[in-house]
């Protein structure tokens, strides 16, 4: 009985643990069948591995030896469907070691597998393994001299390749600790972060690293709250352009606010471009006159005018005496269009419009025949044609089609106040041929005002 305990705790305590590195070569072809792939293990002779695939022994498809080494040739069958391969290797003393595999046709894999243990190691896995050591406890600098002394000590290297990837990837962490070191001295939190990450992607173990990183994200999250905040203060104020900077540094940073940031950014952008213009219109007959639209950076859209003079108010009040009305004009215009920008700060407008103008008879020419309203139209026989006549109180009210078409521009001054100016001309066609002159042929119509 004393003997089989013996023997179990043997067996226990001599389950050591298998160590390995990836030496493939890079564009390394297998030599095999158009469908195969060749996974290569090698081992020191001592080791005597056995390889397991779904609980079932592989034998190697050829074994070789290299000095004390043992090369072992497991090829797999590649084939759309069966790329996926998981090997398990068994060494007696030692525990189980697991590989998983994507495989492709033609591809080498090879990796050597050896044991860490020091009483056993020979120089190159004993420096190997302190190298390793002193790179998980973060001493990169320690672990750098003691892989390249690796070539000098031992006499026999077994992978050269695997020592210069280390080295490679301590001399990156060591140029990325010293630049997150100086983003962090430079109060760039956003750079010291991005580095710091890189090296805990490569050594999660590093707890110096880590408190490095932490103390990053909480002063990077104390300069999104500041920044956030006073954004929104020149917001507030109309202070775009102070706004739109503080947002900026919310969003390069990735803040939690980097959301609003982008509305607000949005908002200003428009607010920025002032879309809507209210100008006063002027002409020579119509000095009165409003034109409000939107003139937008990206699309097209729309305005309306209406222009009118102060006799139209003479013939709203009309008391039926047309003493002095004959040199009135009143005149009443509408139009409507579309906006186009041409380039900045000029936009081109167009669209249809219609124009009625008032005209009193001379003197003791009242032209509307008794009992008619002062409201209404009647049809004249003149030269032995029939025309419809519109009347207003005393006065013939001729109409005209008035398409127009026109410039503006939009100027911002001091940063704060958008000043609109508006050229429009104005074509018109008479309804009633013989008033076309009365009613003009054109009219040249100037704006200004303000944008928002």
């Amino acid at each position: 009985m004393l003997g089989v305990l013996i023997f179990i705790s043997l067996c226990v305590f001599a389950q050591r643990e298998l160590k390995h590195f990836d030496r493939t070569k890079e564009n390394a072809v297998f030599g095999g069948q158009e469908n195969e792939a060749c996974v290569t293990i090698s081992a020191n002779q001592k080791i005597q591995p056995l390889f397991y695939v779904s609980n079932a022994l592989k034998q190697p498809a050829k074994i070789d030896t290299i000095g004390t080494d043992i090369n072992y040739h497991l090829v797999f069958d590649a084939s759309p469907g069966r790329e996926r391969r998981e090997v398990n290797i068994h060494a007696p003393g030692f525990s189980p070691l697991s590989f998983k595999w994507t495989l492709s046709p033609k591809q080498q894999l090879n990796y050597y597998i050896y044991d860490p243990d020091a009483t056993i190691v020979d120089c190159y896995s004993q420096l190997m393994r302190e190298s390793s050591n002193l790179f998980k406890s973060g001493m990169y600098e320690e672990a750098r001299k003691k892989y390249e002394s690796i070539k000098t000590v031992c006499s026999k290297v077994d992978s050269e390749e695997e020592i210069n990837k280390w080295i490679t990837l301590l001399n990156s962490i060591l140029l990325w600790r010293n630049l997150g070191e100086a983003n962090f001295t430079r109060s760039d939190y956003t750079g010291a972060i991005e580095y710091f990450e890189k090296i805990l992607e490569q050594n999660p173990g590093d707890e110096y690293i880590g408190s490095r990183l932490s103390k990053a994200l909480t002063k990077q999250r104390e300069d999104c709250v500041i920044n956030f905040r006073m954004a929104e203060t020149a917001f507030i104020e109309k202070d775009y352009n102070s706004a739109q900077a503080l947002y900026d540094k919310v969003i390069e940073k990735s803040c939690n606010e980097m959301p609003q940031a982008i509305e607000r950014l949005q908002e200003i952008r428009i607010k920025a471009q002032r879309p809507h213009v209210l100008t006063w219109e002027f002409s020579k007959n119509t000095p009165l006159g409003i034109s409000s639209g939107n003139y937008k950076e990206h699309k097209s859209s729309g305005y309306f005018t209406i222009r009118f003079n102060s006799d139209l108010f003479e013939l709203a009040r009309d008391n039926g005496d047309n003493e002095g009305n004959e040199k009135l004009k009143p005149e009443l215009n509408l139009s409507f269009g579309w906006t186009i920008k041409i380039k900045k700060p000029f936009w081109i407008f167009f669209g249809p419009g219609y124009t009625l103008v008032g005209q009193y008879p001379e003197k003791n020419n009242n032209i509307i025949p008794e009992g008619e309203s002062s409201f209404t139209i009647h049809e004249e026989t003149e030269m032995k044609k029939q025309r419809p006549v519109f009347y207003v109180n005393h006065a013939v009210i001729n109409q005209a089609i008035s398409p127009e078409v026109g410039f503006l521009g939009k100027f911002t001054i001091a940063n704060q106040i958008g000043v609109a100016l508006r050229y429009t001309y104005q074509y018109r066609f008479a309804l009633e041929k013989e008033v076309q002159d009365y009613v003009g042929k054109s009219n040249h119509i100037f704006g200004v005002g303000f944008c928002f």
